[in-house]
């Protein structure tokens, strides 16, 4: 049984203890919060037994096996290497870190410390992604790929009324590209690997942070247009163009609906029915490296997380 331990008590920490509830091998056992009351209020309907206020007793804590952090962007790397000290497998929440050399430190304290490190992008490791891969050579020669992610915020409305939550504040790792962006570029790298070059633009808010924003990557034969928003709402699929048809994805962020539309006017559903909570996928891997006692996910690899925020660096607003 693997104990876990949590850092975050967002909404996605709850997503993330239901997909725990759905696995036999492992099970919640701490919670970090900076207020005792916050961390209790957090876990009392999950029968939680440890809680913590100080990170440093939670990384020497011999309750725990692993960690999940769900932070914000800006205190991902510090906190997830402080753990790995600790000998804790660690889970985080993308983006991994805000800049590649702090991707660099998390990788050698993982490898220091011969404990599991994953980004946790959960697109990468459902039954829809490996659909997409293995149907990939229907559509013939790839020659674009679009793919965006634009979901109007409410915090947006705070900000305008001269409130600044984290997901608007530089100071956190805030702003479009880090909190959906890389959705899609994530997709894009993990698909078709490096670019040759890339290009972008963004519409800086008054926050500091880049509230939409536009990534161009160059291959040698296509070319993969990344959007991103949270202050506009998109209500369009994204799209792998082939010369023989594309591959339309309802959403970026769970891959539910995927279908192939050929130049013909046929269509070929090639969904596979997934859990609705996707992140039990991401799991599910994380458990098998550290049993297998793998630092590193073949998938989600320490690769693929460093070209991503490499990208991501380069393209937003400093």
């Amino acid at each position: 049984m693997i104990r876990i331990g949590i850092i975050g008590t967002s909404k996605i920490s709850h997503q993330f203890i239901e997909a725990v509830q759905m696995m036999e091998d492992c099970k919640i056992e701490a919670i970090y919060s900076r207020s005792l009351e916050k961390g209790k209020k957090f876990g009392e309907k999950y029968n939680i037994e440890h809680y913590y206020t100080s990170l440093d007793e939670m990384a020497n804590s011999d309750s725990i096996d692993m960690v999940y952090i769900a932070s914000p962007n800006s205190l991902h790397a510090n906190q997830a290497i402080l753990m790995m000290k600790g000998k804790k497998h660690v889970l985080c929440e993308k983006p991994l870190a805000t800049t590649a050399k702090d991707v660099n430190r998390m990788y050698k304290a993982s490898k220091d410390n011969g404990v599991t490190l994953m980004e946790a992008m959960k697109t990468t490791l459902t039954p829809n992604f490996f659909s997409i891969k293995k149907n990939l050579h229907k559509i013939g020669k790839i020659r674009a790929f679009t793919g965006n992610f634009c979901q109007y915020s409410s915090r947006y409305d705070d900000l305008k009324g001269g409130k600044l939550t984290n997901i608007f504040n530089p100071e956190f790792g805030g702003g479009s590209a880090l909190d959906i962006g890389i959705y899609p570029l994530y997709f894009c790298i993990s698909l078709f690997g490096q670019p040759n070059d890339t290009y972008s633009a963004n519409i800086k808010l008054s926050s500091g942070v880049e509230g939409l924003g536009t990534i161009i990557l160059k291959y040698d034969d296509m070319i993969a247009t990344v959007m991103h928003s949270k202050i506009t709402q998109s209500f369009i699929p994204n799209e792998i163009q082939g010369e023989l048809g594309s591959i339309v994805i309802n959403s970026i962020s769970n891959l539910r609906e995927v279908s192939i539309h050929y130049l013909d006017g046929n269509i070929e559903d090639i969904s596979i029915e997934q859990s609705e909570n996707s992140m039990v996928y991401e799991l599910g891997e994380f458990i098998n490296l550290i049993e297998n006692k793998k630092l590193e996910s073949d998938i989600n690899s320490f690769e693929t997380s460093k070209k991503v925020i490499e990208i991501l660096e380069k393209s937003r607003i400093k």
